[in-house]
C-alpha cells in the first residue's frame, strides 16, 4: 500500500500555516530607550502625561509584541490628536466639549465619554453635530481599547454622513479588525468611490485616502482568499504611494516598503516566488536606505525584511541564503537588544526560532535545539515580568521544541513540551478565547499526531476530535478564515481512521473533506489545489470500492501543484483501467 509515504507527505503539508496580509503602521510613538524594567513604556509625541500614563497602562494589559504595541500606540495617538482637535473646535455645547477635552488630557476617558453621551442627548436633531459626536464617542471607546463599544457609534456617524471619509474609514477599520468581512466590504467600496471622486478634484489631499482604502480592501480580499482582487488593490495602492514618495520620500517610503511586503506575502501564498523575492528585496533596500539616516527607527525594519526574505529562501530550498539572512537579522536584533533588552529580546527569540526551524529541517539537530532553548529561556524570563504578554511566546517555542523532540524520537520530552504548551494556551483562551482557541486547536492536532505515531490511538482520536470541534465552531462565525483549519484536522482524523481500519468513518469524513476543499479550490485554485488533491486521494483510500476512485485520483493528478503529490496521485491512477 502507498498509505505510509502519503501520510508523511500529507502531514507535512497539513502542519504549514499560511501567512496573511498585514496593515501598514507609521507615526508618533516609540519605546522608551532608558530605564525600562518589565513592561516597555511607550512615549508618544504630543500626548499629555495623564493620557500617556493611561495609554501605557492599557497597553501593558494587552498581549502584544513590540511592533504591534507601537502600531497600537500610533493608532491611539492619531485618534487622541483627532479627538482633541475636534473637541477644541466644537461649536454647540462648547463648555461641555471643553470639559470632555480636559478629561481626555488627564486620561479620564470614561468621564470624557459620559460628557459626550450628554452632548449627544442634546443634539439628536442636528445631524452634522450628531454624526460628529457619535464619531467622537467612538474615538473615546477606541482609546479605551473597547472596539465593540465603539462600533455602534461609529456606524451611526457613518449612516448619518456616509460621504465623510473619516466616518466611513473608521467604521470599515473596526469591521476589519473584527473580521466582519461581509459588512466591511460594502463600506470600503463606498469609501473608495467617494475618495476617488474627491481625488479627481483635489488629488494632493485625497490620494492618500484612496491608497489607504485600497490597502484596507487588499487586507479584506487576502483574508477571504480572493487573491486576484487583493493583488489588484495592493498594486493600485503601491502606485499611489510611489507617486507620493517622489515628492516626500521621508513620509511615504515606509508605506511603499510595507505595501511591497504585503504584495510579497500574497505572491508567496500563490506560489509566485520570483515576484515575491523581488518585492521583498525592494522593501529591504528601502529599509536599508532609511536606516542610513535614522538607524534607531529603521534597523528593526531591516531585520524584519531580512526575516521575510529568509522565510522565502527557506521555502524555496535555498538553505545557505536563508541561513545568511536569518543570521544577519539575528545579529541586528542582538545589537538592538544590547541597548534595550526589554524592547528587543523578544525579537531575538523570534529570530532564534526561525533559525531553529531551518536547523531542524536540515538535520542540524544540536544547533536547532540550542537555538530553541535559548529562545525559550528568553521568553520565560520575559514572562516572569509580564506573563500575559509573553506566555504565548513561551507556548510557541515549546511547540517548536516538541516537534524537534518528536522528529528525533524523544517522545517523552515531546509530550511534556506539547502538554505545557497546551496548558498555557488553555489558560490564555479562558481570558481571550477568540485569540487563543485556534492555538489550542493547533496544539491538540500536534498532540494527536504524536499519539498516533506512538500507537496511542484513543488519545490521538480524542485530541483530534476536540481540535475539530473547536475549528468547526470558529468556522461557523468566520468560514473564510477557518475552513482550511477544519479541513486540515479532518485530514489528520481520516488518516488516523485509515490506520485503525475504521474505513466507514473515514469514508464519511473524506466526503466532507473533498466538499470543503473543492469549494476552497473554486474560490482560489492557486491556494487550495494541493489540499483538494490530498483530499481526493484520501477519499480513494477510504472508499476503495467506489466506482469513482479512478476519477478521483486522476483529478488529484490534474490539480496537484506539488510534484511529489502529483507523482503519488499518478501511481494510484496507473492502477486504473484506461479512461
Amino acid at each position: 500500500m502507498l498509505v505510509s509515504p502519503f501520510i508523511a507527505l500529507v502531514m507535512a503539508a497539513l502542519q504549514q500555516a499560511p501567512a496573511s496580509i498585514v496593515q501598514k503602521t507609521s507615526g508618533w510613538c516609540s519605546p522608551a530607550i532608558a530605564n525600562v524594567v518589565g513592561n516597555v513604556t511607550v512615549n508618544c509625541v504630543g500626548v499629555d502625561p495623564g493620557a500617556l500614563k493611561r495609554l501605557n497602562a492599557d497597553l501593558n494589559r494587552k498581549n502584544l509584541e513590540l511592533a504591534d504595541k507601537i502600531r497600537d500606540a500610533n493608532q491611539w495617538t492619531s485618534r487622541y490628536k483627532e479627538l482633541e482637535a475636534r473637541l477644541s473646535n466644537a461649536g454647540d455645547d462648547s463648555a461641555l466639549s471643553r470639559q470632555a477635552e480636559e478629561y481626555l488630557h488627564e486620561g479620564e476617558l470614561e468621564k470624557a465619554g459620559a460628557i459626550l453621551d450628554q452632548i449627544l442627548k442634546n443634539e439628536e436633531k442636528q445631524i452634522d453635530r450628531t454624526a460628529a459626536n457619535h464619531y467622537n464617542r467612538a474615538l473615546v471607546f477606541e482609546l479605551q481599547f473597547l472596539p465593540l463599544d465603539a462600533m455602534p457609534h461609529s456606524e451611526k456617524a457613518y449612516r448619518y454622513r456616509p460621504e465623510d471619509l473619516k466616518y466611513s474609514w473608521s467604521y470599515a477599520a473596526l469591521l476589519l479588525d473584527q473580521k466582519d468581512f461581509k459588512r466591511a466590504e460594502p463600506v470600503l467600496l463606498a469609501t473608495l468611490d467617494n475618495a476617488l471622486k474627491f481625488a479627481k478634484v483635489n488629488p494632493a489631499v485625497y490620494q492618500l485616502d484612496v491608497a489607504q482604502t485600497l490597502s484596507g480592501l487588499a487586507i479584506l480580499y487576502g483574508d477571504t482568499q480572493r487573491m486576484k482582487e487583493a493583488e489588484a488593490a495592493s498594486r493600485q495602492a503601491l502606485d499611489i504611494y510611489r507617486q507620493l514618495a517622489k515628492t516626500n520620500p521621508t513620509a511615504y517610503q515606509p508605506d511603499v516598503a510595507e505595501t511591497l511586503n504585503n504584495l510579497a506575502i500574497l505572491y508567496g501564498d500563490t506560489q509566485r516566488m520570483k515576484e515575491a523575492e523581488a518585492a521583498y528585496r525592494e522593501a529591504l533596500d528601502i529599509f536599508r536606505q532609511l536606516a542610513k539616516t535614522n538607524p534607531a527607527a529603521y534597523q528593526p525594519g531591516v531585520a524584519g525584511a531580512l526575516g521575510n526574505l529568509a522565510g522565502l529562501y527557506y521555502k524555496t530550498h535555498r538553505v545557505k541564503e536563508a541561513e545568511a539572512a536569518y543570521g544577519e537579522a539575528l545579529e541586528i536584533r542582538r545589537q538592538l537588544a544590547k541597548a534595550n533588552p526589554a524592547v528587543y529580546q523578544l525579537e531575538v527569540a523570534q529570530a532564534l526560532n526561525g533559525l531553529g526551524l531551518l536547523y531542524r529541517d536540515t538535520q542540524r539537530i544540536d544547533e536547532a535545539e540550542a537555538a530553541y532553548r535559548e529562545a525559550l529561556e528568553i521568553c520565560r524570563q520575559l514572562a516572569k515580568a509580564n506573563p500575559e504578554a509573553y506566555q504565548p511566546h513561551v507556548a510557541q517555542t515549546l511547540n517548536n521544541l516538541a516537534i524537534l523532540y518528536r522528529d528525533t524520537q524523544r517522545i517523552d520530552e515531546a509530550e511534556a513540551a506539547y502538554q505545557e504548551a497546551l496548558d498555557t494556551r488553555r489558560q490564555l483562551a479562558k481570558a481571550n478565547p477568540e485569540v487563543y482557541q485556534p492555538h489550542v486547536a493547533q496544539t491538540l492536532s500536534n498532540l494527536a499526531i504524536l499519539y498516533r505515531d506512538t500507537r496511542r490511538m484513543k488519545e490521538a482520536e480524542s485530541a483530534c476530535q476536540e481540535a475539530l470541534e473547536m475549528r468547526r465552531q470558529l468556522a461557523k462565525a468566520n468560514p473564510e478564515v477557518y475552513q482550511a483549519a477544519v479541513a486540515s484536522t479532518l485530514g489528520i482524523l481520516i488518516l488516523l481512521h485509515l490506520q485503525t481500519g475504521s474505513f466507514s468513518r473515514a469514508a464519511g469524513e473524506s466526503q466532507e473533506l473533498v466538499s470543503i476543499n473543492r469549494e476552497r479550490w473554486k474560490a482560489n485554485a492557486g491556494v487550495a489545489a494541493d489540499d483538494l488533491a490530498q483530499s481526493l486521494i484520501l477519499a480513494s483510500l477510504a472508499q476503495k470500492e467506489s466506482p469513482s476512485v479512478c476519477q478521483w485520483v486522476r483529478e488529484a493528478a490534474s490539480v496537484a501543484q506539488s510534484p511529489q503529490l502529483r507523482e503519488l496521485a499518478n501511481k494510484y491512477a496507473d492502477k486504473c483501467p484506461p479512461p
